[in-house]
């Protein structure tokens, strides 16, 4: 969340553009995305376990989608890679 309210991230076609990053942080968490725009493309979801790294998962991007930190999830991060231009709201 930004500082007055979600966070705006715009995400250009065709890169990866990282969305969310948390380092050190071990409690649960979820936040959720609305995308404006033209919704197609992926997105990667990596978590640790612990100080042990994790393997990145990606799933379709969809017009809203929830993410969830674990408890034991040190490090986290996520990256979309949209087929058009589209804004991340991030909550």
């Amino acid at each position: 969340m930004g500082l007055f309210g979600p966070k705006r991230i715009p995400c250009p076609a065709g890169a990866w553009t990282t969305i969310l990053a948390t380092s050190f942080a071990q409690i649960p968490k979820s936040w959720t995305v609305t995308f404006e725009g033209t919704v197609s493309g992926d997105y990667e979801e990596k978590k640790s376990a612990w100080i042990f790294p994790g393997s990145p998962v990606r799933k379709p991007l969809a017009p809203k989608i929830t993410l969830e930190r674990g408890y034991w999830n040190t490090f986290y991060s996520v990256r979309v890679c949209p087929g058009s231009d589209v804004v991340a709201v991030v909550d």
